[in-house]
């Protein structure tokens, strides 16, 4: 017996359509008060009664996915992809703000959202750190700088679990990972161009530098930036030959391995280049561990032979990349010895930063100074005389900002991405879970020297990408049916 049609208008949707219009009609009202003494948050509640009136006919679940690929592309754009004379008004804040509107409002609609298998983990901690991170505003001495970092992370944590979910799914992932690489290939035609032309975009290095500039990077503003974001991208491309046997990926490796080096020196970042050897001899290492197969040990000596070829001639002024002097000079780690001792250059500014930062966590008794607060104190010690007195080193800002709380929050965080991807990456059978999880873990292995280059990565897209790259193969190495018994 066939079951009846329910009419439209009828049931659930009956039933929730005027609640909706009356609960709508309320926050407008709301909204229209709040306008009147608080502007920017009246707008923010109109808007969002707004979506959640039109979000109920509209198919979220069909518009979330493309809309998460572009954002998260718009990410590793910044600020370059923003109008003439707005800066901070960059596409990727307006899509970012729009998706949390819409997910606001989907879950009032609906209430329900459920993360993926193996996200819950990794997204607690990061929602923990979220939290005390928000909690320290209350003690920050610059409100202001601790909302504003605040709400960095609110952005950067909701595009790293969007990107988790979205990579939930096989086909999904491999979107994702396609779009990256065309991102990735952007910005090496970008270098390129610097290389062959001399020229840059108005944007880099503006200032004191603006006059001498060495090195690429136009894209993300500065060397280091742009390294950062090499260092964080070889796993990826270094581990294709590892995994698949298709001539076309292993070529795509291996061309993509070669340029992210090759930029890598171009760019002069000794974080940069630290970075890329931390990932070098980290894949020998998990090469190494993995028992089944000495293919892939094989395959990993071959990669960083390779690699060795390129890189240590050019740091000695040949090879072939060739370096002009004062790369080759910048490149040099006794340089950065001999600043440190002489007092003089950035060796020295860096290791007045790290003291500074330790004394100011030693000051709050370990609490921290409050999100966002690192720059503030560092500029009433007064001890170091830079534009930006930014601490940069990623683990030193969230050990100075959430003190010894969010620091072991994020190491928690940190350490659950890269232990469960070496295991997924030792124990899965799928091709795409073992390449995502050996890629993430080296980036994440990469990164806890790379982090060390950019000023801040509070706002840094390609981190909070990889964290949800890494979190999305966790995902995809719980769905994987465990291995027969036979």
């Amino acid at each position: 017996m066939s079951t009846p049609a329910v009419p439209a208008g009828t049931g659930r949707d009956a039933g929730a359509r005027p609640a909706l219009i009356v609960a709508a009609a309320i926050a407008a009202v709301g909204a229209g008060l709040l306008a009147a003494h608080q502007p920017l948050i009246g707008l923010v509640v109109g808007a969002l009664a707004l979506v959640t009136v039109l979000i109920r006919d509209i198919p979220l679940r069909r518009m979330a996915p493309p809309l998460v690929v572009v954002t998260a592309v718009a990410a590793i754009g910044g600020p370059k992809l923003a109008p003439h004379g707005l800066g901070e008004v960059f596409l990727f804040r307006v899509l970012i703000v729009l998706f949390a509107l819409a997910l606001g409002a989907y879950l009032l609609v609906d209430g329900r959202l459920r993360l993926p298998t193996g996200i819950p983990r990794p997204a607690a901690l990061l929602g923990l750190w979220f939290t005390w991170t928000a909690l320290s505003i209350s003690w920050a001495q610059n409100p202001v700088a601790a909302i504003r970092w605040t709400s960095f992370m609110a952005m950067m944590g909701l595009l790293a679990l969007a990107v988790a979910v979205y990579c939930a799914e096989r086909r999904r992932a491999k979107i994702m990972l396609w779009a990256l690489l065309a991102t990735f290939a952007f910005a090496g035609l970008i270098a390129m161009a610097e290389v062959a032309t001399g020229m840059h975009l108005p944007t880099f290095r503006a200032g004191s530098e603006a006059k001498n500039l060495i090195g690429v990077g136009s894209l993300f503003g500065n060397q280091n930036n742009f390294a950062t974001f090499l260092g964080l991208s070889l796993p990826y491309l270094a581990v294709l030959p590892l995994i698949y046997r298709d001539v076309r990926l292993r070529v795509i490796g291996i061309g993509g391995a070669i340029a992210c080096l090759a930029f890598i020196l171009l760019t002069g970042s000794k974080s940069g280049l630290l970075s890329a050897g931390f990932v070098l001899v980290g894949l020998l290492i998990l090469a190494a561990g993995d028992r089944r197969t000495r293919r892939r040990l094989f395959a990993a000596f071959g990669v960083v032979a390779l690699a060795a070829a390129i890189v240590i001639p050019s740091l000695q002024g040949g090879g072939l990349v060739k370096l002009d002097e004062r790369t080759v000079t910048k490149l040099n780690f006794t340089t950065l010895t001999t600043q440190i001792q002489s007092g003089t250059g950035s060796g020295a500014v860096r290791a007045t930063l790290l003291q500074d930062g330790l004394s100011l966590v030693n000051a709050t008794n370990g609490v921290g100074v409050g999100a966002g607060n690192a720059e503030t104190r560092v500029e009433q010690l007064g001890a170091v005389q830079v534009a930006v007195p930014n601490l940069h080193n990623w683990w030193l800002e969230v050990l100075v900002n959430g003190g010894l709380v969010g620091f072991a929050l994020y190491a928690m965080f940190y350490a659950t991405l890269i232990r469960r991807q070496m295991v997924a990456a030792r124990t899965g059978t799928d091709p795409l879970v073992r390449y995502m999880s050996l890629a993430g873990a080296l980036a994440l292995i990469g990164w806890i020297v790379g982090s060390i280059g950019p000023s801040t990565a509070i706002h840094f897209a390609p981190m909070w990408i990889v964290f949800g790259l890494s979190m999305g193969a966790l995902a995809l190495a719980r769905k994987e049916a465990p291995p027969s018994a036979s």
